[in-house]
């Protein structure tokens, strides 16, 4: 004959916090189901809200709609996209850093791809663009977007990141060499 182990469980107050009524996760599957009260079960719907507001919060991104002024191959599966950005001069602006990035979404495609910006933040200044290298990966965004043409309207995210401030390098006479290790496409 087996024995139940039998915890006392807290008694939630109406002021008590999230913190004083969780568990591990190890202790909530050695309890089982019928240990826990409806404090955990509220816990559980309470997360789920929180996933469903992460969802509608992905939804409220101010999309800015910009012609492609040019996109050609440059290798297999990779492609030279310059976006004009000129008829929004604040979009352009809002470059400031190498390594930036920003969300890219076809019209009426749900999901966005986010591309590192090639071009540096003066070239988005002085000629109104914004220009990327893309690797073509089958049934992604970066796919459709590769066979698009010039001309064709995509839609563009505000600039993103904290990029890479080299010129943080106090006193640049202390350091004469800088070594910088990357990977990806953006290495030629």
């Amino acid at each position: 004959m087996s024995a139940n182990l039998l915890l006392p469980l807290p008694v939630p107050s109406p002021a008590a916090t999230h913190a004083q009524l969780s568990f591990p996760m190890s202790i909530l599957r050695r309890l089982g189901p019928r240990h826990l009260t409806s404090s955990h079960l509220l816990h559980r719907r309470h997360l789920s809200s929180f996933a469903a507001a992460a969802v509608a919060r992905q939804d409220t991104v101010a999309w800015t709609q910009a012609p492609l002024s040019e996109i050609e191959p440059v290798a297999e599966s990779l492609f030279h996209v310059s976006i004009d950005v000129s008829d929004h001069p604040d979009l352009a602006a809002s470059h400031t850093l190498p390594g930036q990035y920003l969300q890219l979404r076809i019209p009426e495609v749900d999901k966005p791809s986010f591309l590192a910006i090639a071009s540096p933040p003066s070239f988005a200044a002085s000629r109104g663009a914004f220009e990327f290298l893309v690797k073509s990966i089958a049934g992604s965004t970066a796919e459709l977007l590769c066979a698009l043409k010039r001309g064709n309207v995509v839609e563009l995210s505000h600039v993103m990141g904290k990029g890479f401030g080299i010129d943080q390098i106090e006193p640049p006479e202390k350091y004469p060499t800088v070594l910088i290790f990357a990977t990806g496409s953006g290495i030629r």
